[in-house]
């Protein structure tokens, strides 16, 4: 859980400019009253409820008033508790394995980059150089008879700053 707590932070700075509203293209809404737009149906509408007996009436009734309180997460198109379901388990699993275990995986997986390897080698080559009485550094690391300098014809004019 402190996993989850300190990488919030990481993930919250760069959604700050897709979560903050556009500061441009706003629209305003008029809530004056406009009386005279408003349209009224003056004709009776016929019921199915009136081709059916009372006690079909009711049924039907509770059957719709119950279909038109569930709202379709697309997973099943006629059962609700199933569709439901599916729905919760595949919140569930996105949410859970691809984020949170790729996070994990991420962030405690192997190093990539090799820094870890690097740091240990350099303890290692301390330690060995101390052992010999070596110093840590050698003064000189580059053979001298190695480096070819110019001479001072080539150099001309040019300054030298030691």
């Amino acid at each position: 859980m402190a996993f989850v707590v300190r990488q919030s932070g990481r993930l919250v700075v760069p959604l700050n400019n897709y979560l903050r509203p556009a500061q441009f293209g706003k629209r305003c809404i008029s809530t004056s009253k406009k009386n005279d737009e408003t349209a009224v149906v003056t004709e009776k509408i016929p019921s199915h409820k009136a081709t059916q007996n009372s006690h079909d009436v009711n049924t039907t009734a509770a059957a719709t008033a119950a279909k038109k309180k569930w709202m379709n997460y697309g997973f099943h198109p006629t059962d609700e508790s199933e569709d439901v379901a599916s729905a919760h388990m595949f919140s569930f699993i996105s949410v859970t394995l691809c984020i949170v275990l790729a996070s994990l995986a991420y962030y405690y997986g192997p190093d990539r980059t090799l820094r870890d390897w690097a740091q240990r080698e350099a303890y290692l080559l301390v330690r060995e150089r101390e052992a010999n009485g070596l110093p840590l550094v050698d003064p000189n690391y580059v053979d001298e008879s190695k480096i070819v300098l110019p001479s001072e014809e080539e150099l001309g004019d040019f300054e030298i700053i030691i």
